[in-house]
């Protein structure tokens, strides 16, 4: 699986996580600029930005409300998106035979 990577626009900052803690009130003030990618090792780690752009980016994404009315229908998407639940499932019977807690226990001597 390859991973298409595409060029940072030209006014992306680009530094290492020392650097950037260093400079933080700096990197925070400049924020407005453009991007900041923050690396550690040659891997990009994360990214900060001005809260106008994270609001642009996010404006379209509904966030999942809290509640049971709201999980209940998240399992409802699950089911039409993987053939409608589990209507046809039987599970097989289990015999299970509960422990009594009270009996004394049998100690064993050998």
């Amino acid at each position: 699986m390859t991973k298409s990577i595409q060029p940072l626009p030209p006014r992306t900052r680009r530094l290492g996580v020392a650097e950037a803690k260093s400079r933080l009130s700096e990197v925070l003030r400049e924020a407005g600029q453009g991007p900041t990618v923050i690396h550690s090792r040659g891997r990009d780690l994360v990214v900060i930005l001005a809260i106008e752009d994270y609001e642009r980016l996010t404006l379209d994404q509904q966030f999942p409300r809290a509640g049971g009315a709201a999980f209940l229908q998240r399992i409802e998407a699950l089911k039409h998106r993987h053939g409608c639940g589990v209507s046809d499932f039987d599970p097989g019977r289990l015999d299970f035979v509960p422990a009594d807690p009270f009996a004394r226990k049998r100690s064993i001597r050998g």
